[in-house]
């Protein structure tokens, strides 16, 4: 691909009617045009009145008026009407003696290319039949400033300031397992992590989280954490499968929906990206005569970090190209992030590219941070769904 201004470019671009990739042909758009960050962050999360904003105006009220007040005014207006006539004749003779206007200047405006800020992405994820993506994504921008130096920090809970994720930062209300299981790869998700639950990593784990309550009849682990899902999730989880997660699983997600139309990027991707499925010991009780747990019922849930983070060493991960309106791949550099190349990416634009919805612009994580730096808000929060527990057909035994 061509890096110069003026180079034809190949990408699939979003056709939200029929929710699918429709094949397009453009052109690379100059240096002078990119993705805009100026427009003013919205009120953040948890404060008020900052530069004026959310304040109501206040109107002093007006003094009653006497009667001497309203006789007062009523001669006081009669001599304003008598000296206004008296003015109006004087400039309208004023007007006959005058010369006729000079004609108007007929030069048209210089055409400016329509901005496009990256607080436009939720309005877009609207169009694409995203609603969920785009509720999430307008909660990061108004979230206060808070976001993981490492992907290491990332895995655990840890912001910028070497502390954990503060309580208002942990979203356990707008993802439902429900809602994640209508899709169909997250139901081949569930069918996998259901036939893993006996490996030996995940039966030495689930030994480790029920050891110390072996003296027990039995155990409910999430009444042994009041119902705290992230205290649940750190003690009693022993297995997880991903959904999209690993690059092979990637590059065939990109294939199929890029290159065979089989259906543009959903409210799911929109939501979670790749993520993993859990599973967590729900109920055991202890055989004590063969030092054994007796596992009957696991709890599934997602857990998944609503961030921007990229891996040291590796290029800020590509997001597509966005207008108002859609979303594009551009191939050659979505195959280049995927193989780690860096690539200057370029807005493509077809048509006139003063024309509405135009211009089609990069957007990576790197701009998500950058944004956050330019404006000192943006957050990065982690997103647990609720519980859909199951009792097991066969309870899985683990030796103590």
């Amino acid at each position: 691909m061509q890096s110069q201004a003026g180079g034809k470019v190949d990408f699939h671009k979003s056709s939200n009617f029929m929710r699918s990739w429709a094949p397009q042909a453009g052109e690379i758009c100059g240096e002078g045009i990119a993705l805009s960050m100026n427009r003013a962050p919205p009120l953040a999360q948890g404060r008020t009145g900052v530069e004026g904003r959310g304040r109501k105006s206040m109107e002093v009220p007006s003094r009653r008026q006497s009667k001497e007040d309203s006789y007062a005014g009523a001669v006081l207006g009669a001599i304003k009407v008598a000296e206004s006539m008296s003015g109006a004749v004087g400039r309208f003779q004023q007007w006959l003696k005058s010369p006729p206007p000079a004609p108007a200047d007929k030069t048209e405006p210089a055409k400016t290319v329509p901005p496009f800020d990256i607080q436009d992405i939720p309005g877009a994820m609207r169009k694409l039949g995203a609603p969920l993506g785009a509720q999430l994504m307008d909660k990061w921008f108004a979230g206060p400033l808070n976001y993981s130096p490492t992907s290491g920090d990332e895995r655990n809970g840890i912001n910028q300031n070497g502390v954990p994720y503060p309580p208002s930062m942990i979203d356990t209300t707008s993802v439902k397992i429900d809602w994640v299981l209508r899709f169909e790869r997250a139901r081949k998700g569930l069918d996998f992590l259901m036939s893993q639950l006996e490996t030996p990593p995940a039966l030495k784990i689930a030994a480790n989280a029920l050891r110390p309550y072996r003296n027990r009849r039995d155990i409910w682990p999430w009444l042994e954490c009041k119902g705290d899902i992230p205290s649940f999730h750190k003690a009693f989880q022993f297995q997880l499968a991903p959904v999209e997660g690993t690059l092979s699983q990637k590059l065939a997600q990109f294939v199929t929906q890029s290159l065979f139309n089989e259906g543009a990027p959903d409210d799911l991707t929109c939501v979670l990206g790749s993520f993993n499925l859990y599973a967590a010991i729900s109920y055991a009780y202890f055989d004590h005569k063969n030092k054994a747990a007796v596992v009957t019922h696991v709890s599934v849930y997602v857990k998944d970090n609503f961030t921007f983070t990229d891996k040291k060493g590796e290029a800020s991960q590509y997001l597509g190209h966005w207008s108002r309106s859609h979303v594009a791949i551009v191939p050659v550099h979505e195959a280049a992030a995927l193989a780690n190349i860096g690539w200057v990416g370029y807005p493509v634009v077809q048509g006139d590219v003063h024309a509405k919805d135009a211009v089609l612009y990069p957007v990576r994580n790197s701009d998500f941070r950058a944004w956050q730096r330019k404006h000192n808000q943006g957050g990065d929060f982690v997103i647990y769904t609720d519980r859909f527990t199951m009792k097991l057909d066969t309870p899985i035994r683990v030796a103590l």
